[in-house]
């Protein structure tokens, strides 16, 4: 590995941690400032937030707070994976990718690890607790692991795509099942900028909670923070699923009301249920499944369910880790977050249940029937042209020719306009071309298929063999045998 790679690994590993280190300290001493306090606590304050960044479960003060913004966690991992991407390029050979892999996930963990040091060594001056350092390393490297992997994927997804195993199905059932996930987060997104200005009045008293600027401003900070949050609960809502926050829990449905946290974003969460108008909540699902089943639609029934089943996948496990990292232990509110196996399984419903049902239909169309049959005649004829020569050897090998045959044999112009020979000797020499063929061919079975190329002339292809193959559709060549084209040309004379 030259210097220059070195060097780039090197990039890859410690960028995204220090410049994410630089801006936390930058926030916290803003914050110590701003508040008066002294600046004692600032390497344990940034530890902790560093921690909470990679969604590791902080303690101060005996309460444990484990629903923590995924804004900022997204945003490291979407740093981390274009980070890794930019050193994935196709000029680095696929052996260095490994790597890069281990430069995107050793820095982060190197400073992990120094934070669990710093917050373990701050604990008496600021009360917060270190957390299980098992808990924190594995956050961590799933965080970056995950950034890293996609952004070598996509950065190389060519080679990716190029491998036999990933076929044209599977590429469609991944992009689609991605397309679907995107499309559910934005609609759930609408829904809570909707239901935000409709409760804009109740939004306004959680943030006049505040009591000053600094109270305003914190809690505007820390409600865009948690705002991902809200709309991946949203998104489960929408699906099917139920979210619950402190003692209230919420479907389209139905709601159960209790004590939420003072947040100004939950201000959006509804405070009766919809009743049967809340059914009008499924129709952006089933757009969204339909959207995929019709994209997903082949020619080849096989195909068609293939798709379907990865883009079904796809959008599940995806929504089952958002659904995961956005919940959590809420102190005193007690468990906050989604049920993760309706959130999966309901996901994964609608993309299976609706694609298969246009799979269907479309496969029982007289269109698709009529297609499928020409892909079937397409593919019998491209097998038929593809046919080896080489099986012709082991029948017709041992085959005699007799010189008698082609003896004192010439073609006449009024028997074939397309050839002429000129005189007796011609076709001598074409009899006993013939038979040295033959001879060569008994010496080496394995080259008859090349002495008896096939010479095309009026649509009629000579290979030297008394089969004719007539079985193609009109307009493609016969196949007649050199002999008896020789032959009965000679009987007519």
């Amino acid at each position: 590995m030259s210097d220059g790679s070195a060097r780039e690994l090197v990039v890859v590993a410690f960028a995204v941690p220090v410049i994410t280190m630089v801006i936390l300290a930058a926030v916290v001493l803003a914050v110590l400032l701003f508040a008066g306090s002294g600046l004692e606590g600032l390497g344990t304050a940034v530890g902790t937030m560093w921690l909470a960044i990679h969604q590791v479960p902080v303690t101060i003060s005996g309460v444990t707070i484990g629903v923590l913004p995924l804004l900022p966690t997204l945003v490291v991992a979407v740093a981390a994976g274009r980070m890794a991407s930019s050193a994935s390029g196709p000029e680095r050979p696929t052996s260095e990718l490994v790597a890069v892999f281990c430069s995107a996930i050793g820095g982060p963990l190197l400073m992990t690890a120094l934070s669990l040091a710093v917050v373990m060594d701050g604990a008496s001056v600021l009360p917060v607790q270190s957390p299980v350092a098992l808990t924190a390393f594995g956050y961590t490297f799933g965080i970056h692991a995950a950034a890293a992997a996609c952004g070598i994927a996509w950065r190389r997804r060519h080679e990716f795509y190029g491998r036999p195993a990933i076929t044209p199905a599977i590429r469609r059932g991944v992009r689609l099942g991605a397309v679907a996930v995107a499309a559910l987060l934005t609609c759930a997104a609408i829904v809570v900028v909707v239901r935000l200005l409709i409760r804009w009045r109740v939004t306004g008293e959680l943030i006049a909670g505040g009591n000053d600027f600094d109270g305003f401003l914190g809690l505007t900070v820390l409600s865009v923070l948690y705002l991902p949050n809200v709309v991946v609960g949203t998104a489960a809502v929408l699906v099917g699923s139920d979210v619950h926050v402190g003692g209230a829990s919420i479907d389209l449905l139905d709601v159960h009301g209790g004590p939420v946290p003072p947040l100004p974003v939950l201000g959006a969460l509804p405070e009766a249920g919809a009743g049967t108008i809340g059914l009008l909540g499924f129709v952006v699902p089933a757009s969204i499944a339909l959207v995929v089943a019709l994209r997903c639609r082949d020619a080849d029934p096989l195909a068609n369910v293939r798709s379907v089943a990865v883009a079904g996948a796809v959008a599940a496990s995806t929504m089952v880790v958002l659904c995961a990292t956005a919940g959590g232990e809420l102190g005193e509110f007690g468990d906050t977050g989604i049920t993760l196996p309706t959130a999966g399984v309901f996901t994964l419903g609608w993309i299976a249940v609706v694609g298969l049902v246009v799979a269907l239909i479309h496969g029982a169309l007289p269109s698709t029937r009529a297609a499928r049959r020409d892909l079937d005649i397409e593919e019998y004829y491209d097998d038929e042209d593809g046919y080896d020569d080489d099986y012709l050897t082991d029948e017709y090998q041992d085959w005699e020719y007799e010189d008698s045959d082609y003896e004192d044999s010439e073609y006449d112009e009024s028997d074939d306009e397309d050839w002429e020979y000129e005189s007796d000797e011609g076709t001598s020499d074409l009899a006993d071309d013939v038979a040295d063929d033959h001879v060569a061919d008994d010496d080496d079975a394995g080259d008859d298929a090349a002495d008896y190329g096939g010479v095309e002339h009026s649509g009629v292809v000579y290979d030297g063999y008394d089969d004719v193959v007539d079985d193609r559709p009109a307009g493609d060549a016969r196949v007649v045998d050199d002999r008896d084209e020789v032959g009965s040309s000679a009987d007519r004379h």
